[in-house]
C-alpha cells in the first residue's frame, strides 16, 4: 500500500465481535453493509452506539481503540486503509478524475489528507487523461480494463483482466482509462490529498 499505509479487508459474519483493538486514523468503503454496534472511537471510550453502514458508502474513522459487533442479520464487509503522516508526490498540472470524468468518479468521504473515490465504468467507456497521487485500487467487479500511461493513448498500454477483489498497483501521475471487457467495471481507491 502507498506510503507505508495498510489494506485491510474485514468481515464480522452475523452475531460475530472482534476484539477490542486500537487504530490509526483509517478510510472506509462498506463492501456489504449491515448493523453494527461499536464501541469506543469513532465515539467517546466506553460509548456504545449502533450503526447502519449502508453497502456502498465512504467514512473516515479518527484513531482510537474500539471494539465492534455485528448486530444485524447480514454478514457485513468493510475495506478500510490505515494511513502513515508520509507524504509523496503530486504530478505537475494536476487533474484529478473527479474534474476531467465526473459520470465515472464519485468521492465518497474525504478530509484533508485522504479521500475515498468509487470508480464506474459502463462497457466501452473510457475516462480523459487526468492525474493520481499515491492512491491504491481495489476491484468490487467487471471484466477487463486498460490503462495508457501519460496524457495520450500511445503504443505502451496496460490490459488488466478484473477480479474482484483484486488490488490494482498504480503509479503516481497521469494516465487514461477505459473499459475494454464485456460488462461494467466498479472500483473503489483511497488517494492521498495532500
Amino acid at each position: 500500500a502507498p506510503l507505508g499505509s495498510k489494506l485491510i479487508k474485514m468481515t464480522l459474519k452475523v452475531g460475530e465481535q472482534d476484539e477490542p483493538h486500537d487504530h490509526p486514523k483509517h478510510y472506509m468503503y462498506i463492501i456489504a453493509g449491515g448493523k453494527l454496534s461499536i464501541t469506543g472511537a469513532p465515539f467517546p471510550p466506553g460509548v456504545t452506539k449502533e450503526l447502519e453502514m449502508k453497502t456502498g458508502m465512504g467514512m473516515i474513522v479518527p484513531a482510537g481503540a474500539h471494539q465492534v459487533k455485528n448486530t444485524g442479520d447480514t454478514d457485513v464487509e468493510i475495506l478500510f486503509l490505515e494511513v502513515t503522516e508520509k507524504k509523496g508526490e503530486t504530478p505537475d498540472s494536476h487533474k484529478t478524475p473527479q474534474d476531467t470524468d465526473p459520470g465515472h468518479y464519485k468521492t465518497l468521504a474525504e478530509d484533508d489528507d485522504w479521500m475515498v473515490v468509487k470508480m464506474d465504468m459502463k462497457v466501452g467507456e473510457e475516462d480523459h487523461p487526468h492525474s493520481h497521487r499515491d492512491h491504491i485500487v481495489y476491484m468490487l467487479d467487471g471484466g477487463e480494463i486498460t490503462i495508457w500511461p501519460g496524457k495520450e493513448k500511445g503504443e505502451k498500454k496496460l490490459v488488466v483482466p478484473i477480479k474482484p477483489g483484486m488490488v490494482v498497483p498504480v503509479p503516481v501521475g497521469y494516465h487514461i482509462v477505459a473499459n475494454t471487457g464485456n460488462k461494467p467495471v466498479s472500483a473503489v481507491y483511497f488517494e492521498r490529498k495532500s
